[in-house]
């Protein structure tokens, strides 16, 4: 009778998992943005605090925070993702309703945690690299995906990397990027 539980719980898991829940590798141990296949955009403020602050405390001040913009930006949305301190350590995640709503919140907070001019995601199908100058996608790079970047940051991406331009650091999901660049990605 338990091992019927046990096969049902499992199946629930399996059905609920592709049935419209989405989920994504984002989980970063520093500040970052994320950037999805769809487009959405979320970024992470991760800082130690010497305080002992309360993650109830951090989350009342991100949501006050996040209110006092949305009510001033009816277009730009902020929601907050995730707010908690564990071990000195304080995490705050937000998701945009687009770039420019991330790029208005951080000014609108003060928040430099890292230095964008420009984020976007695109499908490779959708658009014509060939005529973008500052794109050259190496022969045999394989991907569905491209993130274009300007600006410093610490990116996640929805998906597997398999090439950044300029030679920038990367591994599995996650680049370093500095200035113009891009991510192709699957």
């Amino acid at each position: 009778m338990k091992r019927g539980y046990l096969i049902a719980i499992i199946m629930m898991l399996l059905l609920l998992s592709g049935c419209g829940i989405k989920s994504h590798s984002y989980n970063p141990d520093e500040s970052s943005i994320f950037l999805s296949k769809d487009g959405t955009i979320m970024s992470a403020l991760v800082q130690e605090i010497d305080t002992k602050a309360k993650s109830e405390d951090l989350e009342n001040f991100a949501n006050t925070e996040i209110e006092d913009f949305n009510s001033l930006n009816a277009q730009n949305q902020v929601k907050l993702e995730f707010a908690g301190i564990r071990r000195n350590t304080a995490k705050l995640m937000f998701s945009y309703s687009s770039f420019e709503c991330m790029k208005e919140f951080g000014k609108f907070t003060q928040d430099n945690s890292f230095d964008l001019k420009s984020a976007a995601v695109y499908k490779l199908s959708d658009i014509d690299v060939s005529s973008m100058d500052s794109v050259n996608i190496p022969e045999g790079v394989n991907g569905k995906y491209i993130a274009i970047i300007d600006g410093k940051a610490k990116v996640y991406v929805d998906g597997k990397i398999t090439y950044v331009s300029n030679n920038m650091e990367f591994s599995g999901n996650t680049a370093k990027v500095d200035g113009f660049n891009y991510i192709i990605f699957k």
